[in-house]
């Protein structure tokens, strides 16, 4: 199995593309659940599970990193990581679901990184791209880490992408309430689906109420204009940035 090479440069370089990345592509970033976060207790290692709709997921779990108070590790299929090696550099090692053995070698090497309470290590449960109308499944990774390092916190996240009103797509984070003990598959994958499911009803509202911007709001087509036009006839006093 490939394991991680954190480096606190490579690390910074990085972050600093996915935020002028995430400012290019979304209207807003926006978390639910973030005091669970710092709530986080330094004691104990913590095992944070989400689910897997689409390729923006790995850089929004690297953007929650900055919200974290641990060494953050995550949990990849290695044909991935063979291909974008670099990853490792910000805590990616690597699981071959194509093989028991290499399967068993990534788990353990999580094992290890649990032994540590300033340790969090990632892990995409379902084990595959799922849409978001797909009921949750858990595969035997997560229950088996839960087992073997009874002292973790688990750690339920949600992700969901959403057009509101604006020409660009907003992203919604929900960190559910942390799982204590050896949580089965099928408790994971609830507490993962409550989590999921509040996401749907927000976005279904289209309602932010109870959610904290980690990107800052991006004016729309419309609204520049609107901007523009109010600033040339001197009414910006009465301007709302949001459609």
């Amino acid at each position: 199995m490939i394991p991680a090479r954190k480096n606190r440069f490579l690390d910074a370089l990085f972050y600093a593309y996915l935020r002028r990345k995430l400012a290019a592509r979304f209207q807003g970033v926006h978390l639910r659940g973030g005091e669970r976060l710092a709530a986080l207790p330094a004691g104990r290692p913590v095992i944070a599970f989400a689910n897997h709709t689409n390729w923006w997921d790995l850089l929004m779990l690297f953007r929650l990193t900055r919200e974290i108070p641990k060494a953050c590790h995550g949990m990849m299929e290695e044909q991935h990581l063979r291909k974008y090696p670099f990853l490792r550099a910000i805590g990616g090692f690597s699981v071959d679901l194509d093989d028991p053995r290499g399967a068993a070698l990534g788990l353990r090497y999580a094992l290890r990184l649990l032994r540590d309470p300033a340790n969090l290590v990632w892990i995409f449960p379902q084990g595959r791209l799922c849409t978001p109308y797909e009921a949750i499944e858990v595969r035997p990774g997560l229950p088996f880490l839960a087992r073997h390092a009874p002292e973790a916190v688990l750690l339920p996240v949600a992700f969901r992408y959403e057009f509101f009103r604006d020409d660009l797509p907003v992203a919604l984070i929900s960190v559910g309430a942390p799982l204590e003990g050896a949580p089965a598959a099928a408790a994971c994958a609830d507490a993962l689906a409550r989590a999921a499911a509040g996401l749907e009803e927000a976005a279904r509202a289209r309602d932010l109420s109870g959610f904290v911007p980690l990107l800052r709001p991006r004016l729309s087509i419309n609204k520049k204009w609107e901007w523009t036009v109010r600033a040339a006839t001197g009414r910006l006093a009465g301007f709302d940035p949001a459609n």
